[in-house]
Formats: C-alpha cells, structure tokens, sequence
C-alpha cells in the first residue's frame, strides 16, 4: 500500500534536491560561490527530510528481515557504484559514506527496532545529542568514517555517517509506528510521483544537470575533458 502524502512529501524533498545540486554543480565547475550559513543548512535540511521519511515508511513497509534483503542489496548495489565513480571522476573527494551508503546501513540496523517506537525515540534522541562530542572527534584511520569520526584532512562530495542520521531515521521509525494504516484514495500528480520515484531521480540528476549547465556556460564538457 501507497500513501500519496508522503510521496508528496518525498517529492517535495526530491525538488528541493534538484533545486540544490544543480547550485552545487555550477559550484563544482567553478561557476558559482555557495558560501554562508544558508548553504551549510539547506543540504542538511533536504538530507533530514529523506532520512526520517525513509524511517517512517521502513516501519510502515518492512516487518522482518526477509521483507529488508532486497531492499538492503538494492541500496548496496548502488551505494557501491556509487563509490566506484566518485573514484574515477574525482578521487580526492570521493564517496565513500553518502547517503545511499547511509540506507543501506541504516536499514540493516533499523532490523532491530522494528516494532519497538519507545526504543527508536530514545536511541534516536541519543545519537543526536551524541553527535555534540562525535562531531569533534578526528582518528587517523578511516575505519570510524561510517559511525561519524572522520580521520584527518577528510574530504568528500557527500557524507552522511550513522552518528547524528540514525537518530533521525528512528525517530521516523518511531512516527511510522503510529501512522495510520487505513488506505486512502491515491492521489496521483507530479510531486508524488518524483517521490514514488526518488531513487532513480537522484541516478540520473547530475548527468542532466551536467547538460543544463553546458547549454547555460558553454564550456561544462571542456572541464571534464569530454
């Protein structure tokens, strides 16, 4: 079962999205200065609303283990992918724990507070506040790189570790638990279908928004040495 209301929600936050990398891309190619207080924010605003409707829907869709693995090999496969062309393309700041990385941790983790609301708030509360003190914490290896603690000089396109994430996740798992079940008329329009959707939208974005920006600035392709 649907519920067009958090695809429309999700929707939303795949436009916001969209919104977002295409500022972050002409920052990329040097186009632009994305500086100041607002675009710290905005990313991690946009990020938040994923995370906990991904949460929300886990403890509405998913009841056992079996019900996650194709979920989980899913992400993984594309996670990993993911990785691989960020090494190509830009080594230095590679992917190495995006969000997509983040899911599919977060899924296998999300296991065990299936059907436990009081356990996903306080946990959820827990690693957020937690993230205070893991925040500030450097290591020299990067093995801690998936729970928060980043090694020196760090650097990357994307980076959403389980300490401060998983607290939002489970605390959508926590509202999930209490969301009404009862099936609703499925309210079809365009928002509601990027959300139906937002996986393979966030796949194929940059190669699009890599086009705008070449028919906008002229010499995009150039940069990449195409």
């Amino acid at each position: 079962m649907r519920f067009w209301e958090i695809d429309f929600a999700r929707g939303a936050a795949v436009i916001l999205m969209l919104v977002f990398h295409l500022f972050f891309d002409a920052y990329y190619f040097n186009k632009i200065s994305l500086e100041g207080f607002f675009w710290y924010v905005f990313p991690r605003f946009i990020g938040g609303m994923f995370i906990f409707i991904s949460g929300l829907t886990f403890s509405i869709a998913y009841k056992n283990a079996k019900a996650v693995s194709r979920r989980i090999l899913r992400l993984a496969v594309v996670a990993t992918a993911i990785t691989l062309a960020t090494l190509i393309f830009d080594s230095e700041r590679a992917v190495f724990f995006g969000i997509i990385h983040f899911f599919t941790i977060a899924s296998v983790f999300g296991i065990l507070f299936i059907g436990k609301p009081f356990l996903c708030l306080f946990t959820g509360i827990l690693l957020i506040f937690s993230n205070f003190k893991v925040s500030e914490l450097r290591t020299e290896e990067p093995y801690l790189l998936w729970l928060g603690i980043m090694p020196y000089g760090f650097r990357t396109l994307d980076y959403y570790p389980m300490i401060p994430w998983f607290g939002i996740f489970l605390i959508g798992m926590f509202f999930g638990h209490y969301y009404p079940r009862k099936s609703s008329f499925y309210r079809e329009n365009p928002i509601s279908f990027l959300g139906r959707h937002s996986l393979a939208v966030y796949l194929i974005q940059h190669p699009i928004i890599v086009l705008i920006l070449e028919l906008y600035y002229g010499d995009i392709m150039k940069s990449l040495g195409i």
